[in-house]
């Protein structure tokens, strides 16, 4: 029960950075950031990391983030390194 709490959370971040990617190319003439909304994610069990698969622009991505970067209450999602890499990559 709890996982899924920690779950729904990085859902959530993965889906605002898509939302913020793609309604920022809306803007842009060259619409360099296009990140499909479908997207899918899964736990590796040996080692509890968590896998979003995200297509930008036609191209599978797997980011993967390890179980001290998700799974916590401690833990700011927000100021995740990936994260904005991936805000950074596509703006």
């Amino acid at each position: 029960m709890t996982e899924q709490v920690f779950i729904d959370r990085m859902i959530g971040v993965i889906n605002t950075c898509i939302r913020i990617i793609n309604e920022l190319d809306k803007f842009d003439s060259v619409g360099k950031g296009i990140i499909k909304t479908e997207w899918q994610s899964y736990i590796i069990a040996k080692d509890n990391t968590f896998v979003a698969i995200l297509t930008i622009l036609g191209n599978k991505q797997a980011i993967q983030f390890k179980e001290h970067e998700w799974f916590g209450f401690e833990i700011n999602v927000h100021a995740n390194t990936k994260i904005n890499d991936l805000l950074k990559k596509c703006l």
